[in-house]
């Protein structure tokens, strides 16, 4: 009997095969292994298609780079095509959010930018306050509100809701004070002092305190239909607004507001960001009573015009929250019935949406700007109408992040 066949210890017998045969055995399994992961993205690649819009990260995905000798040369075929595969793996946002489940069991609350909170809140990280770029554009808005004397303005910047609700973020985690940033940019803009302003920080603290109502998504970064409605009275109250003279002046005093639910499973941009879909939000709208057929929406870049603010067919997609306006755009005008002379002109960003409808009684003309997109000379709209009234509405992420806002009103 061969001794070298069996093994000493256990009895048993060991393998016929010396270190290195093993050893190059193992070599070629690697290989054969990693062979076909490469093969086997490759043959999934093939056989799904792409997509040209990912709808749980809200963003366009990259496209198949094409191959060009330059492309080659300079390294840029290389990063756009590793781009491509990133954007194109199949089945990413299954692995995305098993990856977050993976890191959650050890305790990790921070998911591509995202943390996630207590009672299922998850919230966005807070953009840097960059002293210079704020004067830039606190300036340039003081000079555009002061060259349109004898109309009223108004600021309204909303906080972001890891501000409003920080006793949800995770222990140990400091955020910036945004009542502190929101405070100097107030200082800033009291250069003009005919500018009207809302303090949404205090008006939110004391419905917190209250606990009267939800002023954020749990799942995504915008305020709800309620927090919005809240600002609205205030700014309402501030500049005076009344319907005496127009069309609902024979409806009622003033027109009483709607609320109306159109989701209960809205999982927001955050909740795909960070691939955690613990929880669903609820998506009301708040609409004007009796204010059917009372305005034209007209889109002037797509050339869509429309009786309604509120899109159904975005309810059917993933993000709930274009059911407002359908999304952006960087121009559009309101006509409505109203008597009242009243005009408005709106710079804002996305959290502007779900407050539009409820502007529409107080206003015959509302023209909606999105500097991000806007092509159009400012000073070209603002000649070409007259405009009574002019509200900025920005939360303050996209007010330190919007570069645009400045070469916007200085256009």
């Amino acid at each position: 009997m061969n001794s070298d066949k069996y093994d000493n210890i256990n009895g048993g017998k060991t393998s016929e095969y010396s270190p290195a045969q093993r050893g190059a055995m193992i070599s070629v399994a690697v290989i054969l292994i990693f062979l076909m992961s490469i093969f086997g993205v490759a043959g999934l690649h093939i056989l799904v298609d792409d997509k040209e819009f990912s709808e749980s990260e809200n963003r366009v995905l990259t496209d198949m780079p094409k191959l060009t000798f330059s492309g080659i040369f300079d390294g840029s075929f290389m990063k756009s095509f590793e781009s491509y595969l990133t954007d194109q793996f199949p089945f990413r946002d299954k692995i995305i959010s098993l990856k977050t489940y993976a890191d959650r069991v050890v305790g990790k609350n921070e998911e591509n930018g995202v943390y996630i909170g207590q009672d299922d809140f998850l919230f966005d990280s807070q953009s840097e306050y960059n002293e210079a770029q704020v004067k830039e554009i606190t300036d340039a808005i003081v000079s555009f509100t002061k060259s349109n004397k004898g109309v009223k303005r108004a600021f309204l910047l909303a906080p972001n809701s890891s501000y409003i609700y920080s006793d949800k973020l995770p222990k140990h985690l400091e955020m910036p004070n945004q009542r502190d940033q929101i405070r100097n940019i107030y200082n800033l803009l009291k250069k003009d002092k005919s500018l009207t302003w809302v303090n949404v920080c205090s008006l939110f603290e004391k419905s917190v305190k209250e606990n009267d109502t939800l002023l954020y998504y749990k799942t995504d970064h915008h305020w709800t239909t309620r927090a919005a409605k809240k600002v609205f009275n205030v700014l309402k109250e501030k500049w005076g607004l009344t319907t005496t003279g127009n069309i609902y002046e024979n409806v009622e005093a003033e027109p009483k507001y709607n609320f109306y639910t159109v989701s209960a499973t809205f999982q927001g941009t955050l909740s795909s960001t960070a691939g955690v879909h613990d929880a669903y939000d609820t998506v009301e709208i708040c609409v004007p009573k009796k204010s059917e057929g009372t305005y034209v929406v007209n889109f002037e870049s797509s050339s869509l015009k429309t009786p309604s603010l509120f899109f159904e067919e975005k309810l059917e997609q993933k993000n709930h929250y274009e059911v407002f306006l359908g999304g952006n755009y960087d121009k559009v005008i309101i006509s409505t019935v109203s008597q009242s002379p009243n005009t408005l002109l709106l710079i804002k960003d996305s959290y502007a949406n779900c407050m539009i409808p409820m502007l529409t009684p107080y206003f015959g003309k509302i023209v909606v700007l999105d500097p991000r997109y806007l092509t159009d000379s400012l000073d070209s709209i603002v000649k070409e109408n007259d405009f009574t009234h002019i509200l900025f509405l920005y939360n303050l992420n996209t007010f330190l992040e919007d570069t645009s806002l400045a070469q916007c009103l200085a256009s």
